[in-house]
């Protein structure tokens, strides 16, 4: 399973030559990386805050609120759903009363056979204006000294570190060559049900559990919850695997309940595994999602025309590049599988050209000085980025 990783430069609004660039894991929250910005710039992390993914400031449209704000949370909206393209700017705004802005501009997108356990900073350009030691303060965010857990999630934490401490041996295990399916059941079944007791605990509280998530932040647990089903059929552990995406539907309905199909269909319930297919496709909002998990499903059903259907599907319905590149990979492998290379070999040829066009910048476009600057500040752009 591939996984999306996202590279953002994030700076000023009034020192566009200052940035931080910062890598994260798809399925991080935007509430995630108003935490990490904070704590690159040395923000006050508990100000409010609001992203707006149309580059303009206080755009309704498109906005993202803090929890305690109106509007669609930022701890409940996942980077990987926003479909952001490279080169897109994102306004970011801390302290509603004072208004510090900056700009976050998308550098890269990339899949990546393993998730990004923690935000990775991986560039400082210059000193951040009216603070002082920064490169210092962002060196030493890890030896700071861990806070005490809120007391509405001290039972919540205790439960998800059963969960994470088993996926953390499980990590370590595969890291080893003679290591065997054996060794690593047990542990599997462990976090599984681990993962199961949380889950329970939580009951469905989604406000709960994205605090909870934005407090184990580094240790990514909302990652590794939602790629647990697919893990536990993948080690014939199907009845934990149908228990764990059941109680993960309220994280991500549409990921969650495309997972839950594919593992019915691995454990060879194969009529409620079509069931929920269909539920699926009627209730479809992310048509590219849900095509290709349709795809998987028909897959490990052993129908490959239908999931080689399903597949196409999904590659017209792609709405980004990376999206695009992840589809022609499936119809590519659906392809080999019934042993027609030479039209997967085509489609591999347009993958890499893809993959390619991806990865180069975007051209700048011809402003006028006395023009509206672009990263939408409302600015002439010659008193802004010009």
């Amino acid at each position: 399973m591939a996984h999306r990783t996202l590279r953002l430069s994030i700076s000023p609004q009034e020192v566009p030559d200052v940035r931080r660039v910062i890598d994260f894991d798809g399925r991080s929250t935007l509430a995630g990386v108003h935490a990490q910005i904070a704590a690159v710039y040395g923000l006050d992390a508990s100000q409010l805050h609001a992203f707006f993914t149309s580059g303009r400031y206080w755009d309704k449209q498109t906005a993202y609120m803090d929890p305690r704000a109106e509007g669609r949370a930022t701890d409940r909206t996942l980077l990987f759903r926003l479909n952001l393209s490279v080169g897109q700017s994102v306004a970011y705004l801390l302290n509603f009363a004072k208004e510090q802005q900056f700009v976050v501009t998308v550098v890269a997108i990339t899949d990546v056979a393993q998730p990004l356990t923690a935000p990775l900073l991986v560039e400082i350009v210059g000193a951040a204006p009216e603070l002082t030691a920064l490169s210092e303060a962002a060196s030493n965010l890890d030896a700071e000294a861990p806070e005490a857990d809120p007391p509405e999630l001290a039972e919540l934490v205790q439960l998800a570190e059963a969960f994470l401490n088993a996926e953390d041996e499980l990590d370590a295990l595969e890291e080893e060559p003679e290591a065997g399916a054996a060794q690593m059941a047990p542990l599997r079944r462990a976090g599984g049900e681990a993962a199961l007791a949380l889950l329970s605990a939580v009951a469905g509280d989604s406000k709960l559990f994205f605090k909870l998530d934005d407090w184990l932040l580094e240790r990514s647990l909302s990652v590794r919850l939602l790629d647990l089903p697919l893990q536990l059929a993948n080690a014939s552990e199907f009845e934990l695997g149908i228990a764990a995406a059941r109680a993960l539907v309220f994280v991500d309905r549409e990921l969650v309940q495309g997972d839950l199909a594919i593992v019915l269909a691995k454990a060879g319930r194969s009529e409620e595994a079509l069931a929920q297919l269909a539920s699926n496709l009627d209730q479809a909002e992310d048509a590219a999602l849900v095509e290709a998990k349709a795809g998987e499903t028909h897959r490990a059903l052993g129908d490959l025309p239908a999931a080689e259907a399903y597949f196409r599907r999904s590659l017209t319905e792609a709405k980004t590049n990376a999206d695009r590149l992840q589809a022609l990979i499936r119809v590519a492998s659906c392809l080999i599988d019934q042993g027609r290379e030479a039209e997967a070999g085509e489609l591999l040829k347009q993958a890499r050209q893809l993959e390619t066009q991806s990865q180069q910048p975007a051209k700048p476009t011809e402003v006028g000085r006395n023009d509206p600057c672009p990263c939408g500040s409302g600015k002439k752009y010659k008193k802004c980025h010009g």
